[in-house]
């Protein structure tokens, strides 16, 4: 039990920050790997997977290993873009601590306060390192303004700049200065004053944290050097101080010096049970090698060969061999323990934040929760034989990707998929086409309803002579709304025997049938009550079928009498927005026909509010774009059925017309 020699570190910030790029020179100065690669030329250890060479950003985490100082030190390099942000929740959920990396020019951006709020919701302690320092026209004190925007950060490293040229940087703790080589250079004149403003915000937070320190410090004593690492080592793992170092990932600037601060105060892993326990963190499956999930060890030891009870399953599964690995590269092990990150083959029934133990009784681990997909399409085979096919590799790539949602929608007969924006989306079929199907997305239709808003009564019949026996079928119905909701309702009036009561259920069968293509655009009926008040038999040529033609005539030529109109789908929307962007919100929903609910703060976010709508569904087929365009990337939303309401006139002819011109 306690801490042992490992650390588990996600490297997380906004998409094109440089987080691969870092890896890749910490695994090249620390002789991981051979030679750097880079995004550009497509060879970067980290992003292995041929989507991420093509499209030269990451979309799922990979995981890779350094020793420093006796320590193992794993790294798990995540996505920064929103559209694959579930495999950034589920690498910080399987670490101890993080990196939040920082583009220089750039600063916080949407995704850089998405992942501090994780981090903080987490209680992960993180330092931030200000990336691309060497990048032109770039300025430090903008870059740690807008990460002091965001949350309190103090800077223990300064850069040095000589005629717009980064040469070196100051620790601000030691006050020493050095170029990128680790060669103490002497500290210059002009940033002196702002070096030492910075030690002494140091050491002002961190005595103020332990009494015997603040008291030597307000005495002017020398600080007991111990006490003040140890005490330091405390403020940052519980997020009371979050240190900002700076260097350049491309240049390989101070990224080995940065690993060295985090192996020297960022918590180690702990021990944290009698039993041998672990949970899966990320599943990739792919169509050559098959499914692979990885495993962060909680507790005890993980050996090949064994057998473990996976917990939310109820359900032992066998570990044959394990490994780890540095990117896509396998290394073999022969066990494993607390800290580790294992890869397994194959499980059988294990996925994506499931626990294993050798212990039944154990309990299984709490997973993140994913944030609901928002932006659906239709997905379109080439040809009809395809839907089991995709069906079929669809449930591979759920296994990897939580933040997926694929189903059938029974309205329009079509099968939706729904990410968290249209890259994501792009991705999944580009991996279906992997799988060699042809794939093509397209807005989903709106399943539009068809009702009617006055009663009739109508009398039908359905009369044919073939020779021998004829058809003979003849019913008087009465058809009025019901409320909306309230679906269909069939009521047999029947008396006297009028109709035989074996054909009163052909008579139902045929009005739904009618009501299944309505008048206007051959969407279909609901909310409507269908009364069969009387009618006439043939006690040789009535039959099921005579009585099902009645019905459906009666009910065809009544409903016409009966003002039919179109219903749409009405969602109830919450969208997330800062305080800044609502009367944008407000004033784009009102556009869209929404209607405002509520509005309140949303959470712990800062300045975040929650805007509760109706809009009708087929405004917001495509709101994900706007949204993000109104808010700068920083809102989303969710939305749910709400019912159904009535077309507003104008609208609803548009609507009937494109319906007949795809008839024809």
């Amino acid at each position: 039990m306690g801490e042992v020699n490992k650390k588990v570190i996600a490297i997380c910030g906004a998409g094109g920050c440089g987080k691969s790029t870092l890896v890749e020179d910490i695994l090249f100065t620390n002789k991981k790997i051979t030679r750097k690669g880079s995004a550009e030329k497509g060879n970067l250890t980290m992003d292995f997977d041929s989507e991420e060479i093509e499209r030269k950003v990451s979309i799922q985490l990979s995981i890779a290993n350094i020793q420093n100082n006796n320590n193992t030190i794993y790294l798990i390099d995540t996505p920064g873009y929103h559209n694959f942000i579930g495999d950034a929740l589920c690498g910080i959920r399987a670490s101890d601590s993080a990196i939040l990396v920082v583009d220089i020019l750039e600063g916080v951006k949407a995704q850089t306060e998405r992942f501090y709020y994780e981090l903080e919701k987490e209680n992960k302690p993180f330092i931030v390192f200000v990336n691309a320092i060497d990048k032109e026209n770039s300025n430090f004190s903008n870059a740690l303004k807008s990460i002091n925007e965001l949350f309190k950060a103090i800077a223990f490293q300064i850069p040095i700049k000589d005629k717009e040229k980064v040469i070196g940087y100051i620790d601000t703790l030691s006050l020493k200065a050095y170029d990128f080589n680790q060669k103490e250079i002497e500290l210059p004149q002009q940033l002196k004053e702002e070096a030492n403003n910075y030690h002494s915000l140091i050491i002002e937070e961190v005595s103020s944290l332990n009494d015997e320190l603040l008291e030597n410090y307000l005495s002017g004593e020398e600080l007991n050097q111990n006490l003040f690492n140890n005490t330091l080592k405390e403020a940052i793992a519980s997020q009371k101080l979050i240190p900002v170092l700076v260097g350049s990932a491309l240049a390989g600037y101070n990224t080995q010096t940065l690993i060295d601060f985090a192996n020297t105060y960022l918590p180690s892993a702990k021990n944290e049970d009698n039993t041998s326990k672990g949970f899966v963190f990320k599943t990739y499956n792919d169509p050559q090698s098959g499914k692979l999930s990885l495993i962060r060890i909680l507790s005890g030891k993980f050996t090949p060969d064994s057998i473990y009870y996976n917990l939310n399953k109820d359900q032992e599964e066998r570990i044959g061999s394990i490994q780890t690995l540095i990117g896509k590269n396998p290394i073999n092990l022969t066990s494993a323990e607390a800290g580790d990150i294992i890869a397994v083959a194959k499980l059988k029934y294990t996925q994506t934040g499931d626990t294993l133990s050798n212990d039944k009784k154990d309990t299984p681990v709490e997973f993140v929760k994913m944030p609901l997909p928002f932006i659906s399409y239709a997905v379109y085979g080439s040809s009809k034989n395809d839907d089991e096919k995709i069906s079929t590799y669809m449930s591979k790539i759920l296994e990897s990707d939580l933040t997926l949602s694929f189903k059938k929608n029974t309205e329009t007969n079509e099968f939706i998929l729904t990410g968290m924006g249209t890259n994501h989306l792009e991705v999944v079929v580009s991996r279906l086409k992997k799988f060699g199907l042809d794939i093509k997305l397209k807005l989903p239709k709106v399943a539009y309803k068809e009702t009617i808003k006055d009663k009739t009564t109508h009398k039908a019949r359905f009369k044919k002579q073939t020779g021998g026996h004829g058809q003979f079928g003849d019913v008087t119905i009465e058809i009025e709304p019901l409320p909306r909701g309230a679906g269909f309702e069939f009521v047999d009036m029947i008396v006297g025997g009028a109709i035989p009561r074996q054909f009163i259920p052909s008579v139902e069968k045929g009005v739904k049938s009618a009501m299944e293509k309505g008048p206007l655009a051959g969407y279909p009926m609901t909310d409507i009550k269908v009364k069969l008040i009387d009618g006439m038999y043939h006690p040789v040529d009535s039959s099921d079928f005579s009585f099902q033609m009645a019905g459906s005539i009666a009910f065809k030529e009544g409903v016409l009498k009966c003002k039919p109109t179109l219903l749409e789908p009405i969602l109830e929307m919450e969208v997330f927005v800062p305080e800044e962007n609502v009367g944008d919100i407000i004033g784009d929903i009102n556009a869209r026909r929404g209607k405002m609910l509520k509005m309140e703060t949303y959470g712990k976010r800062h300045n975040f509010k929650q805007v509760i709508v109706l809009v009708p569904e087929a405004e917001i087929l495509e709101y994900a774009p706007t949204l993000r365009s109104l808010t700068a990337g920083r809102g989303f939303f969710r939305t749910k059925f709400y019912g159904y309401e009535e077309v507003p006139a104008q609208k609803a002819q548009k609507i009937i017309e494109s319906a007949k011109s795809q008839e024809n």
